[in-house]
């Protein structure tokens, strides 16, 4: 009977504990501290519905930090407001304050236990450097919102035209970008240490400023026999020794294009 009491309290802790972890609130903008509590530094999986503003951001940053345990945020019906405090940093450079169904400059950038995150079904704008140095970040989702489209884990817009953001954590060490996809987003896949190998699509018109930084690729093969336009996308070291591989036939516009003519090594397939 005594060891039949004792596993019914260490069933009950441990449901008790998961409860803990797992937690779903409501709430008004700037009370999310409150409504957690103080044993908000234990959750791992939080949903959040209501209206969230920067001291929410605040709060969730503390959270998915080093010093948190956060790895699954679903804010998909929860929506994004003005006001609260500042975010991020102190100096006047970076806009990060919230605004209305906006994820705005820096607001998750190094939040480093997030693995997970579902956007706000109403977000109507993402920031290039929202989700920066988010190392173990492996996936984006989407639910009901209606300009951007998560799949297998990058995002995308609804349309499924500019590809917004690949997550830094993406446990693969090749993409290949979808077919019809016309634009890659500014620092899209920055920081992705992993990406040894990408392939772009036919479809593919341009590649924005630092899409690529911080990717230590070895190889890049297009599929478009026209160079896409392309700003300053790749590190030097990628540019001088990775291989861009390109259709047959496409060497002079390659050759012809800015940045494109840069590379040391381009190879006709």
């Amino acid at each position: 009977m005594k060891k039949l009491f004792t596993l019914m309290a260490c069933l009950m802790a441990s449901i008790a504990m998961m409860a803990q972890s797992q937690r779903t609130v409501n709430i008004i903008a700037g009370g999310l501290a409150q409504a957690l509590g103080p044993s908000r530094m234990s959750v791992t999986n939080l949903k959040i519905t209501g209206e969230i503003n920067g001291d929410d951001i605040v709060t969730l940053r503390e959270m998915s930090s080093a010093n948190g345990l956060l790895q699954d945020l679903d804010l998909s019906e929860a929506r994004i407001v003005s006001g609260g405090g500042r975010y991020f940093g102190t100096g006047t450079d970076q806009d990060c304050y919230t605004h209305r169904n906006q994820i705005t400059a820096r607001m998750f950038y190094g939040c480093s236990m997030l693995q997970r995150i579902t956007i706000p079904d109403k977000t109507r704008s993402i920031s290039n450097d929202a989700f920066s140095n988010c190392p173990n970040l492996r996936e984006f989702r989407t639910v009901n919102c209606t300009k951007y489209k998560a799949v297998e884990g990058i995002l995308y817009t609804a349309d499924m035209e500019t590809l917004v953001r690949c997550p830094e954590g993406l446990p693969l060490d090749e993409v290949e970008v979808l077919d019809g996809v016309h634009h890659i987003y500014t620092a899209a896949f920055h920081g992705y240490s992993k990406l040894r190998q990408v392939v772009l699509p036919a479809t593919l018109e341009s590649v924005s400023n630092m899409a690529f930084i911080g990717c230590p690729l070895q190889a890049i093969m297009m599929r478009s026999h026209r160079a896409p336009a392309m700003e300053n996308a790749f590190d030097a070291a990628v540019v001088s020794n990775a291989i861009l591989y390109i259709p047959r036939g496409a060497r002079e516009s390659y050759l012809s294009a800015n940045f494109w003519n840069k590379f040391s090594h381009i190879q006709e397939f």
